[in-house]
């Protein structure tokens, strides 16, 4: 597969957003920003959101000198290409071993804040030592003040993005950058 450049369209309805080289880079510079800020010998819980971060939890946690537990949770705000207005989590939250332990909230894009707001919620209620979220991503969009996450890659405008663990209909998860999609690339059957 050939290496694309910010800002180039392939062709294909994508335009690559972030390449691969600028990812890398800032998620080596997360990786020391969590491991800086977090007590020394204490192990990390990070909770992170499927589907969509897989990638970016793989490339983070082999960055990471440290004891660490990865618990994964599912919730979605999409269906589609089309933003819902209620978060739905997937998963039993208060289940995970979470109480008095220091946790690391991982999603690869903050848009409206109510993925992050509804499971910083649900977290919080069980106890854990401390809490802090992180995101690759951040786009350029209206939020409430209080979604701010402590550590983030990358701000990106207002777009459907895909690539690097994000998807549309279960397409475009592999590809190792950050790529806008475009109205024509969204199948037909998915515009409905």
């Amino acid at each position: 597969m050939g290496t694309h450049g910010e800002g180039e369209p392939r062709g294909d309805g994508l335009t690559v957003l972030v390449g691969e080289t600028e990812i890398a880079a800032r998620v080596a510079e997360l990786a020391a920003a969590v491991e800086r800020d977090h007590p020394p010998g204490e192990p990390l819980v990070i909770v992170a959101v499927m589907k969509g971060a897989l990638v970016f939890l793989a490339d983070l946690v082999r960055r990471l000198a440290m004891p660490l537990r990865i618990e994964l949770v599912n919730a979605r705000s999409y269906r589609g290409a089309r933003r819902e207005a209620t978060v739905h989590i997937l998963d039993e939250v208060a289940a995970l071993p979470l109480s008095g332990r220091h946790v690391l909230l991982l999603d690869c894009v903050l848009d409206s804040g109510s993925t992050l707001t509804a499971l910083r919620r649900e977290i919080a209620a069980c106890g854990p030592a401390s809490l802090r979220t992180c995101v690759l991503l951040r786009k350029a969009v209206p939020r409430e003040p209080d979604v701010q996450p402590e550590y983030v890659g990358m701000d990106i405008p207002d777009v459907f993005v895909v690539g690097y663990g994000l998807d549309h209909a279960n397409r475009w998860r592999h590809l190792p950058y950050v790529a806008a999609l475009g109205q024509d690339a969204i199948p037909e059957e998915q515009e409905r």
